[in-house]
This record gives C-alpha cells, sequence and structure tokens, in this order.
C-alpha cells in the first residue's frame, strides 16, 4: 500500500515534533492525528495534502508566485549551481561528522532543490527542513522532494524551540541572525551564500547598463558581528545558457521585475551564450 504524501510528512514530523515552537504563543507543539500541529494552548494548524504545514501567523504577499518557482527549478536542474552546492555540500559534510541525527534548516528555501541536494548527500540519518514565507516555494518544494520537512514560516519568528538546529543554509536570502543564533545548537554553523560583484553581471547589463549592485553595508562584516571563527570563500564561474533556458533565468531573477515586456523581448531575441556566477560562502559558528 502505498502511503500518501501527507502520511509521509505526518509521520516525519511527529518523529520531529520536539522541534517546534507554536508561532502563537510559543509554547510546544504535538503531532495529532497524522494531520495536525497542535500546541499546548490547542492553537492548531493542518497539513496540507502534498504534506507541508504552514506555520506563518499571517497571510503574506509576495511576488514570488508558482511560475517564478517553475522557473528556478529548471534552471537549478541544468546544473546551474552546481559547484557552488559541491562547496556547500562538503562544509555541511564535515560539520555533522560525529553529530547522531544532526538538524538541517534551510531559511528561505524556496522551491527546496538547495536543501533537497546536501540532504541527500550527507549519506547519515538526518533531518531536513526548509522554511519560506512564500507559500508557493513551499508547496513544490513538498510535491518534489518527500523525506523532508516542509513548513510555510517567517524568519523573523521561526516556529522551532531553541538551540535544536546543527547546521542553518541562508542561500540569497534575507536573514535574522537573532533567531539563527536561538536556534543553534552550540556549535552549530551558519552557512550564508551572498552575490558578488559578478553575480549575473550579463543580465545586469543588458538591464541596466552594468551598474552594479551596492549593499548598504559589507555583507561579511555583519555576519561577523554576530558569529565567531567565520570564514569565506568566493566561488566564481562562466555557466553555458542551454537553449530555453535564458527565459526561465530571467523569470526567476529579482533583478530582472522592473523590466517591461519589450525589453525583456528584446533581451531574449538578442540571446545569451553564458552567464557569470560570483558568489561568496560565508560560514560562522554560533557565538
Amino acid at each position: 500500500m502505498t502511503v500518501s504524501k501527507k502520511m509521509q510528512s505526518a509521520q516525519l514530523i511527529g518523529m520531529n515534533e520536539g522541534l517546534f515552537n507554536c508561532p502563537i504563543c510559543s509554547v510546544r507543539m504535538g503531532m495529532v492525528e497524522y494531520s495536525r500541529l497542535v500546541c499546548e494552548n490547542m492553537h492548531s494548524f493542518d497539513l496540507a495534502k502534498t504534506g507541508y504545514v504552514n506555520l506563518a501567523p499571517q497571510s503574506h504577499t509576495t511576488k514570488y508566485d508558482k511560475s517564478l518557482f517553475e522557473a528556478r527549478a529548471k534552471v537549478m536542474s541544468s546544473g546551474f549551481f552546481e559547484p557552488v552546492l559541491d562547496k556547500l555540500i562538503s562544509i555541511v559534510k564535515e560539520h555533522v561528522e560525529g553529530i547522531d541525527r544532526p538538524v538541517l534548516l534551510d531559511a528561505g528555501c524556496g522551491e527546496g532543490t538547495h536543501l533537497s541536494s546536501i540532504h541527500s548527500q550527507l549519506q547519515i540519518e538526518s533531518v531536513g527542513i526548509g522554511i519560506d514565507l512564500a507559500k508557493e516555494g513551499i508547496v513544490a518544494a513538498s510535491k518534489s522532494y518527500p523525506g523532508i520537512i516542509w513548513s510555510v514560516a517567517d524568519l523573523a519568528a521561526m516556529p522551532f524551540q531553541d538551540e535544536q538546529i546543527d547546521v542553518i543554509l541562508n542561500v540569497l536570502s534575507p536573514a535574522n541572525y537573532a533567531e539563527f543564533n536561538r536556534l543553534l545548537e552550540r556549535g552549530g554553523i551558519v552557512v550564508k551564500v551572498v552575490p558578488e560583484s559578478g553575480y549575473l553581471q550579463e543580465l545586469r547589463k543588458a538591464f541596466y547598463g552594468g551598474k552594479p549592485h551596492k549593499e548598504e553595508t559589507d555583507p561579511v562584516e555583519r555576519f561577523s558581528e554576530h558569529f565567531d571563527d567565520v570564514v569565506t570563500d568566493r566561488i566564481t564561474y562562466a555557466f553555458t545558457l542551454l537553449e530555453g533556458l535564458l527565459a526561465s533565468l530571467i523569470q526567476m531573477t529579482p533583478l530582472t521585475w522592473n523590466a517591461g515586456d519589450e525589453r525583456i523581448g528584446q533581451v531574449l531575441a538578442e540571446g545569451m551564450k553564458e552567464i557569470t556566477i560570483d558568489l561568496r560562502v560565508i560560514v560562522g559558528k554560533r557565538r
């Protein structure tokens, strides 16, 4: 008999219910009837048909819609991020070696491709959790990647108990460092990926004349204010764009959100043979 995705997820969440905190009143939660998470004060959160649970206390509207995550999944499946993922897998593997049943949280997981790739390579019993405020990303993740806990949740108030997470991933996503430190086990690490000056420079040139995006603060300096033993590594390479991939890349990146349909059509007509990936991986330990 085939077990439904909802039941698989319910069983997985039930095994790990001690990780959860009610997003409304911050007390412990438990799985009830393999269908919902309920806290001690009876706040209840149903599992969706595909197995994810919405633990965002308020509904949010974002620009990250279903078509964007479909485009992103297509781009990521092309090998676009492979050298970066190889680096992340290496970092995570090294850190969790010797830890019994480590817990890995992807804060801002989108459609789940990064977390799924990393979690599947750990080769030890571990718990993967992916959260994002964009519901469509979590819907896509829960459909594509069973065996991982997927939840709509707010990074500003993540629905988990203190000191439960061994590794937090934060890939090209906003961060909440106070929350990260609250959630991390002693000795736990954050692995953050930020764009460098050359990231997608061909798209910036096409849509903005190559004007560089300037961060208000140095991301490494800001990160170092919150974590110890900080190390960084810059990963830069040119990725060949196969036929049809440019359209998906344009659709997935916020770089093009303010571009008109006419200009997007022109860029697609002109074509683009390769794109620059230029990212910095920052790793730090809980303070």
